[in-house]
């Protein structure tokens, strides 16, 4: 072999040479997969340095992922961001967009998601609700008086109705005593009346006669119920009384009127009246057109701001609680060491095949340094 071939020769051998040890030393990061043994003994590089250190791997890439990519800090900016809110408000639009359009019931809404009859859960929830509420209204104020529990506002509003009331009923009194079942209902009084007088009642039937005694009593009585002086003397009454109703305690209301059954008996009224199924049977499109405009400008930013805040204050503690590099550990350790070096490979076949070429290139150049040695010396 000539000096020609010599320096040929050792060039092609260093510029293989290089290049299969760099495409070995690549395929060593994954290969072989698992361990291989000989009586017993681990075959030395199996399994590849990846699978070998997955362990590690797994807890190291858990640790970057928490120190360094999803840091608390990093997760924070990007919530309280300008862009991140324009974002989650566009997204709100959208959906609220999309109800005003839904023909479908609030029932049938809720259903879909496992409530099933919302209006009577929610008759039910308001008229429990109601009870406990009654019942601790009750305890607080069993041996209170009335004038300590009724707010003053309100008993000053309800003394200055008592003279209105007084004329409403005298004024009541007067038209029904004007009309015909009023002059029968004086006439069969006065009749009994003079019936309880015995012998004395039957004389003045006798003379009078019972209706033209009913005719002069009842100008007398009309005349009575239209004076000033009686609107007074009501009033005075109803004050009296009012002001002796004040000093009630609940539990002697209750013992004298029975007035915890009447208060739950009128709630039981008034919630019957007020029954939430009707709500329920509306469309959802309907209720979200009514409040399109409330929802999209006032509540939706309202919200978002509160939301992104809370997640944003208590973020810490929530990535804390998820412990994200044990997901992450879990995550890679399942994950198939096949996939692994497809995906590798798949992001960095040029950058491999470049220093397999740069291997042999690197060995040539050896080869040639070599040769050189070898024909000079």
């Amino acid at each position: 072999m000539g000096i020609a071939g010599t320096f040929i020769f050792m060039i092609v051998i260093g510029a293989v040479i290089g290049a299969i040890t760099n495409h070995l030393a690549i395929q060593m990061l994954f290969r072989p997969y698992k361990a291989y043994y000989v009586f017993g003994k681990r075959i030395p590089f199996t399994p590849g340095l990846i699978p070998k250190r997955r362990d590690e791997l797994a807890k190291q890439m858990g640790l970057t992922v928490v120190n360094h990519l999803l840091t608390p800090e990093g997760i924070k900016k990007r919530l309280v961001s300008d862009t991140a809110k324009k974002q989650a408000l566009q997204a709100g639009e959208q959906f609220i967009r999309r109800m005003t359009d839904s023909e479908m019931t609030l029932n049938e809404a809720l259903d879909k998601v496992g409530i099933k009859r919302p209006g009577e859960a929610a008759d039910a929830w308001i008229d429990q609700w109601t009870d406990e509420k009654l019942s601790q209204l009750f305890l607080q104020y069993e041996h209170r008086p009335l004038k300590e529990w009724l707010p003053p506002e309100v008993q000053e509003k309800l003394e200055e109705k008592i003279p209105m009331v007084s004329e409403y009923i005298l004024k009541r009194s007067s038209d029904y005593f004007e009309g015909e079942e009023g002059k029968t209902r004086l006439g069969n009084m006065i009749d009994d009346f003079l019936k309880e007088r015995g012998m004395l009642g039957s004389m003045v039937q006798m003379f009078l006669g019972n209706s033209s005694l009913a005719d002069r009593v009842r100008p007398e009585l009309l005349k009575f119920l239209r004076n000033e002086e009686t609107k007074r003397l009501l009033s005075d009454l109803l004050n009296n009384e009012w002001d002796k109703l004040k000093q009630y305690s609940f539990y002697e209301a209750d013992e004298k009127w029975n007035a915890k059954a009447l208060i739950v008996s009128l709630k039981k009224r008034v919630l019957q009246s007020f029954s939430a199924a009707p709500f329920f049977e509306g469309t959802v499109g309907a209720l979200a057109s009514r409040y399109e405009k409330e929802l999209s400008q006032t509540y939706l930013p309202a919200l978002l701001d509160r939301a992104l805040d809370g997640i944003a204050a208590n973020l810490d503690d929530v990535l804390k609680r998820m412990r994200l590099e044990e997901i992450v550990k879990e995550q890679v350790d399942q994950f198939p060491v096949q996939r692994l070096e497809e995906m590798v490979l798949s992001i960095s076949k040029k950058e491999f095949k470049m220093i397999t070429y740069l291997g042999g290139l690197l060995g040539g150049l050896i080869g040639a340094i070599q040769a050189l040695f070898v024909i000079l010396f």
